[in-house]
């Protein structure tokens, strides 16, 4: 086997610190699941909003102002 890590004083494997990444990663994905299950309510559609006129955005007069030669 390979040398062991040190951590905080102790000699630990690579095998155990390796397991016992998984079993944190895998803990932390499905406890949450189980401790505090939050009801699945349907997510609410917005009602469709309709843009003024005058909040129209007018490409023309953008390209014209971006595209105006500097002097």
């Amino acid at each position: 086997m390979s040398g062991a890590y040190t951590i905080f004083g102790a000699k630990v494997q690579p095998h155990v610190l390796s397991i016992a990444t998984l079993l944190t990663v895998i803990g932390g994905v499905t406890i949450p699941k189980y401790i505090n299950p939050a009801p699945v309510t349907p997510a609410a559609t917005p009602a469709p909003v309709a843009a003024a006129p005058a909040e129209d955005l007018d490409v023309e007069k953008l390209l014209k102002y971006v595209l105006k030669p500097s002097s």
